[in-house]
């Protein structure tokens, strides 16, 4: 079910209430084989004049050392991408030049041109939620739980 992209909105004071729960769940699930690499920054995207959402405290960049751990991490994401609030999926690694999941298309785009920094090759990924389930640390635990067998 495709959803309307939030992307940037206005800038946070800090990393939000519901992305602090879901990043420590990504790390805590990732057994050492995920790392986090930042969440809350004020800054324009890479490489463009357009603001970051990590400056809206919703978006977190995590790192990764095995390839079929981290595809674990995504599938988890986007399986479970409603009620979780995933707006966006960035995974740079994919030939030729990286993909993102986007919760308006509701699907990959393989991009075929320099769109995103770091890619391809890059070794980790980038996600982004909505502002609704960023604002409740409460409203992320009870999605999370929900996702467990």
């Amino acid at each position: 079910m495709t959803k309307p992209y939030t992307g940037y909105d206005s800038t946070a004071q800090g990393i939000s209430p519901g992305l602090k729960v879901l990043q420590n769940w990504v790390l805590f699930t990732g057994a050492g084989q995920i790392s986090n690499l930042g969440a809350f920054a004020v800054r324009p995207m890479r490489g463009k004049e357009q603001m970051s959402v990590h400056a809206t405290g919703r978006a977190a960049d995590f790192g990764w050392t095995k390839r079929d751990v981290i595809e674990g991490t995504m599938f988890w994401l986007l399986w479970n991408a409603e009620a979780l609030g995933v707006e966006m999926l960035a995974d740079y690694w994919p030939q030729p030049f990286g993909r993102a999941w986007r919760c308006d298309r509701w699907d990959w785009k393989v991009y075929d041109k320099k769109t995103i920094a770091g890619a391809p090759g890059g070794r980790w990924i980038h996600v982004e939620i909505s502002p609704d389930m960023a604002a409740s640390s409460a409203k992320m635990e009870a999605a999370i739980r929900k996702t467990m067998p």
